[in-house]
């Protein structure tokens, strides 16, 4: 599946706060803003792939911030949600 230069931003930038290159309060200051910028572009590269991401990532992001979640578990559960988005964007 091709991605879009939007989703791929969106992309990296998580893989790089799931990689430990970005401390969380950086990740969690910057992350509103980009989905606020980004999000509407990724909806018109592909809005199936952006709805999965909100259903992977986005959805977890919000969840450790509602909760108080440690920061390894937070890493822990982003790299498992971009796994997630990344299986779905395999082909099969």
């Amino acid at each position: 599946m091709k991605v879009g230069k939007h989703t791929a931003f969106m992309i990296d930038f998580v893989s790089d706060f799931a990689d430990g290159k970005i401390s969380r309060y950086f990740f969690e200051m910057d992350y509103s803003g980009y989905v606020i910028e980004y999000f509407p572009k990724m909806k018109r590269e592909n809005a199936h792939l952006a709805q999965n991401f909100v259903s992977t990532v986005d959805n977890v992001v919000e969840y450790a911030q509602a909760n108080n979640i440690s920061d390894e578990d937070f890493r822990i559960m982003v790299n498992n949600a971009l796994c997630d988005l990344v299986g779905v964007m395999s082909p099969t």
